[in-house]
C-alpha cells in the first residue's frame, strides 16, 4: 500500500469562480457545525478542496488563519475519506475550534455527502436497468 501523501498542491484546489460555482450548482450539501459542506463528484482519485471564508467569520487575520487550519485538516486527514469529490467548504462564523474539531466536522459531512451521491448512482442505475426503450443507436 501508498504511503499517504501530506502535501496539499495546486492538483488539490479547487480554483476559480466556474468551479466553484459548479460544486455550487450540484446542489449536495451537508451542514456540520460551523460548516458547510458541498460535493460534486469529479471523476479522479483524489479529493479537491475550495474554501470560502467571508467576512463575516473576522478580519483578514481570522479569516486566513482559519483557511489555514482547514486546509491543514484535509491534508492531514484525506487519505482515510472517500475519494472523488471536488469540495467546497463554506466557513460560518464561530469561535476557533481546534484540528480535531474540523476534522470531525468534515469527516461527518464528506461521509454523508459520499453515501448520498452513492446512493444516487444506484438509484440512476435501477431506473436505466429496468428501461424498457432501446438504447440510442
Amino acid at each position: 500500500m501508498a504511503t499517504p501523501r501530506f502535501t496539499f498542491g495546486a492538483e488539490d484546489r479547487l480554483k476559480g469562480r466556474a468551479a466553484f460555482s459548479e460544486v455550487h450548482a450540484g446542489r449536495t450539501r451537508r451542514e456540520s457545525g460551523p460548516l458547510l459542506v458541498y460535493a460534486l463528484p469529479n471523476r479522479l482519485e483524489r479529493l479537491r478542496l475550495g474554501l470560502s471564508v467571508g467576512r463575516r467569520c473576522g478580519n483578514a487575520v481570522r479569516r486566513n488563519r482559519l483557511k489555514r487550519l482547514l486546509r491543514e485538516t484535509f491534508r492531514r486527514n484525506r487519505a482515510s475519506w472517500p475519494v472523488g469529490y471536488d469540495l467546497l467548504v463554506v466557513a460560518r462564523p464561530h469561535e476557533e475550534l481546534d484540528l480535531a474539531g474540523y476534522a470531525t466536522h468534515l469527516e461527518t459531512a464528506i461521509r454523508f455527502l459520499d453515501e448520498t451521491w452513492r446512493k444516487r448512482s444506484r438509484r440512476t442505475e435501477t431506473s436505466k436497468a429496468d428501461d424498457p426503450s432501446p438504447p440510442p443507436a
